[in-house]
């Protein structure tokens, strides 16, 4: 029973371990080499 339970807590921390240090690719940061948006020229007027 206890070799069980270590076994499934090892295999728990080790998945927590390896999706809990992504890279967090799903955030999407603005391209830089994007031209800027009409919001800001309309301020300029």
């Amino acid at each position: 029973m206890n070799k069980k339970l270590f076994g499934l807590m090892s295999v728990l921390l080790s998945a927590g371990l390896l999706f809990g240090c992504g890279t967090g690719g799903d955030e999407q940061e603005p391209d830089p080499t994007e031209e800027p948006s009409e919001q800001q020229d309309q301020n300029e007027d």
